[in-house]
Formats: structure tokens, sequence, C-alpha cells
């Protein structure tokens, strides 16, 4: 080995600079390279090192806290020794390299550390514990995407807060940023460039394809592709960014096609002679509408994305696209996302009431459908919305509420009467339905955070059907820190359902008031079924028995089967049909055909209705060739018209309509309608097979969801034009 002195000379940098970093001198011989840290003071530093004289030696000098491979990597000073420059000596002297100002201040900001602290809450607020945040720095070159993961995988804590550190440089070679990239072609970025070349029919528009190209030449004059050049210095060595404080293992990165990206901005000026000014794309940083080295970009550019296994599977709950990126992010960014409706959130639980007793809040889910938005007297009773939307209830409808901290409710069922009479009775057991609900456990490590969840099932002693109460659950299933997300567990599904009732089958239809009675465990056991004696109609929370009473309007729809090949259902809740088609007067019958003479009218009759007069409106279009359609209710489509009630009414089509038309809340049993279209030939534009589609809802909200219950019925014919 033989001693190769090296020398800086900083001179040109003020004393005061000089303080403020320390440089990086790097050897590389035969792929193993030796560094050294070294202060300039009084405008001079240097270096010695032990190396082999009879293998050539490539040397960098760059910012102290750029990595030993990075220093050859970033446009730094270089230089090169080669065997026939030792002579035979013991020892060899470099001339000094000089460190400008303009080196020195540039490199204050090559590497530098970043810190993304954040929470992922879902859209009410509630955080999402357990979840893996990635964060991701992304580049467009034209419609190509690049985007690389920086830092760690950050997993949210119990009140959803992460961290994501590490470390970012720049002052790239082209050719060396180039090779740390993976592209890919996004379509986002293909629907906006797209129609903005189909602009010039006059231009070669390139066909997108899986990897980058700089073949532009239908653009301009034609610009070479060029072959990557060798790279001068040492052989890469690439590792991928990582967190401050780990090193990735060491892989070897595809080079995505023959490019040589330091052509790129030569490029993008002959593109801009040829291409429209699109102000959109250059605020959206687009190449070549924006201007693009990305090897001199010291702040990256992020997005995140998200999953969580809430022990159903790994779901992408967060996934932020292109357009949403953050762009040169501060060395200290904090963020909220928002997580979508596959997340497992842990929601802020409001405090029970005071008192032995019991609050039902509302019904299908919580806060779902809540007590004061469902009618409790007169002719809206048990409706839902009362007096705007007036919807009843269908099939299963889930009850949601608390029982008072000082509930002695170990158990409790339901029980229903006639709205307004007194005739209480328990639901029979066909009505009481399981469920479960699900916790999220901090006390457990990560990965086992969410357990399978907890069965909560109609348990039957003697001619009891009874639910366990979540209070009495959690007192015999330790630890006793329910409640607390973040020293505990916490429930973060069906959190406050109290039941699952089935009224289809179960009930007849009307309106019926629930409420619920309690019982206390018989003995100390985790199971033992209630205590009869102990029966309790438990008291309204703030001594208001209006708070243990849900009102329900049941509207369940008489079993039927469908009729195979036809749209039509066998029902009359609600019903729907197309009686007569008149062109100028001229019956036309299905699958007929008919001439149209132009300013002749179009005459429809048909029928929708609801036996039950729980109607919420109707659709009649008209459908022909591919995929054209027409509203025939809407003027500004088919031209002026007029809708009148033949039988039944009024004649909507909305139930707000009908309203207004002198319909009584709640009951709007639809009828029979004559649709008259002045001009046809709005309706009928040229000769083809023509689908008149009449499709009918009811307003009932169907297993907690609106609109369920409809019907359909079709007409054909043709039209000669």
């Amino acid at each position: 080995m033989s001693k190769l002195n090296l020398s800086l000379d900083a001179s040109q940098v003020s004393a005061a600079d000089q303080k403020q970093q320390r440089v990086r001198v790097a050897v590389e011989q035969g792929g193993k390279i030796q560094s050294q840290v070294v202060a300039v003071e009084g405008g001079a530093a240097k270096v010695t090192l032990d190396v082999d004289p009879k293998q050539p030696a490539s040397i960098a000098v760059g910012p102290e806290n750029a990595s030993d491979e990075d220093v050859f990597h970033l446009q730094t000073l270089t230089a090169s020794v080669s065997p026939a420059q030792w002579a035979n000596q013991a020892e060899l002297t470099l001339p000094a390299l000089v460190v400008t100002p303009k080196w020195w201040t540039t490199w204050l900001t090559w590497c530098r550390e970043f810190v993304i602290s954040g929470r992922l809450v879902c859209a009410d607020g509630s955080p999402v514990p357990g979840a893996e945040v990635r964060a991701y720095d992304v580049d467009f070159f034209w419609w190509w995407l690049s985007s690389s993961q920086v830092g760690n995988t950050a997993v949210t804590d119990p009140a959803g807060h992460f961290t994501i550190k590490f470390r970012w440089c720049c002052g790239w070679l082209p050719w060396w940023w180039w090779r740390l990239r993976e592209w890919r072609l996004e379509p986002l970025l293909v629907e906006k460039i797209d129609p903005i070349l189909k602009l010039n029919p006059a231009l070669k528009v390139p066909k997108p394809s899986p990897v980058p190209t700089l073949d532009f030449a239908g653009f301009s004059q034609p610009v070479p592709t060029p072959i990557t050049p060798v790279p001068i210095g040492p052989t890469p060595v690439v590792r991928t960014p990582v967190a401050v404080g780990t090193l990735a293992p060491i892989r070897a990165l595809p080079l995505a096609g023959k490019i040589d990206p330091s052509v790129i901005p030569a490029l993008r000026d002959k593109l801009l002679t040829v291409v429209p000014k699109v102000p959109e794309l250059e605020r959206l940083r687009i190449w070549p509408w924006y201007p693009w080295t990305p090897w001199f970009d010291c702040t990256p550019d992020i997005i995140f994305r998200a999953t969580q296994n809430c022990g159903n599977g790994v779901k992408v709950i967060l996934s932020e696209n292109i357009f949403q990126t953050r762009w040169d992010i501060p060395t200290h960014l904090n963020v909220t996302l928002i997580a979508n409706q596959d997340a497992c959130c842990v929601p802020t639980e409001p405090p029970p009431p005071p008192g032995d007793c019991v609050l039902l809040s509302g019904v299908c889910g919580d806060p779902g459908i809540t007590v004061p938005n469902i009618g409790r007297t007169g002719a809206t009773a048990g409706y839902a919305n009362p007096g705007t939307a007036d919807h009843p209830f269908s099939e299963t409808v889930t009850f949601v509420g608390q029982f008072g901290t000082a509930s002695q409710a170990d158990y409790y069922e339901i029980e229903y009467t006639p709205h307004g009479t007194a005739g209480w009775t328990p639901l029979p057991s066909t009505a009481l339905l399981d469920f479960s609900r699900a916790y999220f456990d901090s006390t457990q490590p990560i990965g086992f955070q969410y357990p399978p969840p907890v069965p909560f099932p109609v348990k039957t002693f003697g001619t009891k059907h009874v639910y366990e109460s979540r209070q009495h659950y959690e007192a015999h299933h330790p630890p006793p820190n329910w409640g607390s997300p973040l020293t505990g567990r916490a429930w973060y599904q069906n959190v406050n359902t109290l039941a699952y009732i089935q009224t289809a089958n179960t009930l007849p239809d009307g309106t019926y008031d629930f409420r619920i009675v309690g019982y206390k465990a018989l003995g100390s056991g985790v199971d033992p079924g209630p205590d009869e004696n102990t029966r309790k109609v438990i008291d309204g929370c703030g001594n208001n028995a209006d708070n243990n009473l849900l009102v329900l309007r049941i509207d369940n729809r008489t079993p039927f089967t469908p009729v195979a090949g036809t749209v039509h259902l066998p029902t009359s809740e609600p019903d729907c049909g197309i009686s007569h088609v008149r062109i100028g007067g001229v019956e036309v019958g299905a699958c007929g055909f008919q001439q149209l003479q132009r300013g002749t009218p179009l005459e429809i009759e048909f029928f929708a209705t609801d036996t039950n007069g729980h109607l919420d409106h109707y659709e009649l279009v008209v459908e022909h060739g591919l995929g054209a359609v027409a509203n025939l209710l809407n003027p500004a489509e088919v031209g002026a018209l007029t809708l009148t009630p033949i039988s039944g009414g009024p004649q909507g089509p909305t139930y707000a309509n009908a309203v207004t038309q002198g319909a009584v809340r709640p009951v709007w049993n639809g009828g029979t309608m004559r649709l008259h279209i002045n001009d046809a030939s709005k309706v009928f534009p040229e000769t083809c097979c023509y689908l008149i589609r009449l499709t009918v809802w009811k307003r009932n909200i169907v297993n907690c969801s609106y609109p369920i219950y409809y019907n359909q019925f079709h007409y054909s014919f043709t039209v000669i034009v």
C-alpha cells in the first residue's frame, strides 16, 4: 500500500460558510470505497489515504451527509489516478481540488433529513390504528410515471399517528438518477395529454408505450435516441432509498430504456414550438409544459398509500393519485390523511348517559337514522324523515342505543306493540338476529391488534330470547380498561348496536312501538341466564319515557318468484306497465313498426302504482342505437309535453311532485298516466328500433339501504323516419 495525499482549496469560501459543513473525500478501487470526513479550516483541508498503486483510483469530493456510494453519483468534484502516475513512488501528492463558493452552498441542500408526521383518520375524524402507511416520491415524464417509496413503512398508533423519516439527496448525475427509477405508463396522464395532441391532426401522435422513449420525431425535427453513456467513475453500487439509520440490501436496478436524460431539457425546447400551450398541464407539472430536471429536485413530491388488516385480509384504505401530489414538501411535513370506507376506525364514543336507564337513539347504524328523524305521532308516525321523504322500513332493521352508567341490565329483550296501544309482548325469536362486535386491542403486538369479532347471539333461556349487554360482556372479559384505545381495548364495529330485527315474515305491515326490557344475571357466572324476578321495563334516560321507545312503520314486500325471461316482476309493490303507444294517433304494437311524419305527436299510456301507497318516483326513457337514451319526461330533451292522470294519481313523477299536486302524506299510490309529446321526431330522430323503458321505485328503506324495491317494463318497436 502507498500513501495518496489529497488537498482541498476552499480559500474562496468565506470563513463563516466554512463552519457550516464538513466535506467527504472518497476513493474507490476495485469496487471498494474508503472515505474520510474533514473540516475545512483556513480555506484548506488535507487527507491521506492508503491505496493500492497498482490499481486505478477514482476520487470524489462532496458534502459530508452524502454516503460513500452517493458521493460518486452526485455532481461532485472528481479526479482519477492511474497506476502510471505513481512511477514507483511510495507516496503521491495530487494538485489541490478547488471548492468554489457555488459548490459549497449547493452542497448544503443536496442531502437533507426529512420527517413526515401525520395522522390517519376516517371521514368522521375517528383514528385508524394498526394501519401501514407508505410515502412515495413521484415524477412525471410525458405520460409515464415513476414512484418510489421514501423512508420506512410506518404503522399508525392507537390514535392514528405515524412518523416517516428519510434522507433525500439531489444533484445527481442524470444517468445515475435515471437508473434509480422504474417507470410505468400512467392512464391519468394519458387522459390529460392525448386529447391535447389530437387538437392538431398534423402531429404524428405516438402510441403510449409501457416504458419511456425519446421518440418524438413526429412533433419536430427528428431527435436521435442516444445510447446511455458509459459512466465515468467507480462501478455503480446501487442501494434503494432507505430510512435514516438503516441499510437496504444491494440489488440491481433495471435501466428503463436506452435514454440519455441529459438531452431532455433541449428536447423540451423543441416540443414547446409545436404543442399547444395548456396552462392546466403546466399547473399539473406535466412535461414538457412544465420544466423537468429531477436530478436537481432537492425537495421530494409526495403521495401516500395505506393498508390495513382488521382480521379479514389486507385492504387498501388510502391510495392517493398523482394529482394529489404534495409538491416540494418542507423538511418537516405534517399531514392528516382520510381513509376510505374499508378502514377500521376506533370511534370516539360519546359517554353513556347517567343512571339506570336506556337511550334508544336510532336505527340503521350509528348514528344512522336518529330518533328525531323518525315520526312519533300522526299519519307519519314511524316514517323516517317525516314531512319530507316519509320513508317506511322493510326487512332488517338495526336498533342503536346506550345503557346508562348505572345500568342493571345484564340481559335484555325487545318488546313491541301496535303503535299507541298497550299490548306489549316480546318479539318472537324469528324476529331476532345474531350480530357481532369487533374491537381494537392496543395491548397486543402489531399484527394481532384486531382479534376476530365477538359474537353477540340471541340467547334462549326457557321462554326468554335475550341479548347480553355489552357492559356485562366487558365485566367478564378482562382487561378492565375497555373503552381506552390508547391503553386497552376499544370497540370499533357495532359499538352501540342493541339488536338486529328481522321484520319480513315476522311482523305484518303496520306501525309498531318497540322498547327494551332488562334483566339481571342469575348468579355470577359468565353465562348464567337472566333472573326473571328482576324483569324491568328500563327507564328512559333523563326521566323521559320516550327515550326507551322506537316507533317504526313497517312495509315489507309480499314474497314472489320472478318470471324467467322478463324484466317485469310479478308484484304490486310496486307495479308498472305500458298499455298504449300512439304515433300520430296510430297505435304501435310491441315489435311493430310505424312510419313517422314530422310534426306528428307521440302518446304513451302507462301506469306506475304501489298498493301500499309508498311510491317514490318513476322514470320513462327511450333507448336506441349505440347507447343513445332520452328522458321522455324532460322537455329539454324531447320538447313540449304534457303529463296527465287517467285514473288514480296525482301523476308525479316524484313523490315530492305528487305532494304538491294534492297527494296527502304519507300516501301516494300512483295511477295510470298519459304522456303527450307534441313532436315525435324529437323522440325518434332516425330510422331504428326503439325501446321504451319504464322503471318505478318505492321509497322504502330496505335492510337499511335505499332505494331497493323497484319494478320495470319494456316496450320495443321500430320507427321509420
